[in-house]
């Protein structure tokens, strides 16, 4: 199916191993031209590699998006080179697995905020401006099923909540722009999980999502909330 993605830039956070990797992989297939920033040099370029092979250009920028310095980079070499951006998949995130039961004793609550819906806002602000002068724009963030119910630790539900509530209260509001948030359950990347329930998702399960959802097949698909955990969650 070719989804009109043919020469569109594309920036994925987080995009050298996992989900990230995956939805990468999944636009330079379609002809997107892709960007990424990951803080593992050898994985950037890892990636950046196999973008290439598939025939569209890629970018790869090293550093840590909660980091003011290293955040203003990534968008400024983004726009440095091409002037503008089509997609950006926000995919950094975080913080699920950190903490124990103790909650009174972890100190780390705007650290994980701000891993999570902190950058995603972030990006999304500097770059909407783009989007909304080509009026064409396709914003997603990586939620969680525990950004829609409660099973996780509560300082990774609260960002991963705001997530989704930043994405559905955009959406609407800019001519020819989407935007919209995937939720996942469990899914099977470089660690396993020791709560995993039986059935466990793959990274290629929420790129295939991704990559519709950018595409103009979707064009009226805006501010909706996908989950995608294989029947794993419990809200309607």
């Amino acid at each position: 199916m070719d989804l009109n993605l043919k020469g569109k830039y594309a920036l994925v956070t987080g995009g050298s191993h996992g989900i990230g990797r995956a939805i990468v992989l999944e636009l330079a297939s379609e002809g997107c031209n892709v960007a990424i920033c990951a803080r593992n040099k050898e994985r950037v370029d890892t990636v950046v590699g196999e973008i290439k092979n598939k025939g569209v250009a890629g970018m790869g920028i090293v550093g840590d998006a909660t980091k003011k310095s290293d955040l203003e980079k990534i968008a400024n070499t983004i726009i440095d080179s091409w002037h503008t951006l089509h997609i950006l998949v926000n995919n950094i995130g975080g913080g699920g697995s950190w903490g124990t039961e103790n909650y009174e004793e972890f100190n780390e609550w705007e650290e994980v905020y701000e891993k999570n819906a902190g950058v995603a806002r972030k990006l999304t602000m500097q770059f909407l401006p783009y989007m909304k002068k080509q009026k064409w724009g396709r914003v997603i963030t990586i939620s969680s099923i525990y950004g829609k119910e409660a099973g996780g630790r509560p300082w990774f539900n609260m960002a991963k909540a705001a997530e989704i509530s930043l994405m559905k209260n955009l959406a609407g509001k800019y001519s020819g722009v989407t935007f919209n948030t995937i939720c996942p359950g469990h899914i099977d990347v470089e660690k396993p999980f020791p709560d995993a329930p039986s059935i466990v998702g793959k990274p290629e399960d929420i790129a295939g999502i991704v990559t519709f959802l950018c595409s103009d097949k979707s064009k009226h698909i805006n501010g909706a909330c996908v989950v995608v955990d294989g029947g794993e969650s419990k809200s309607f």
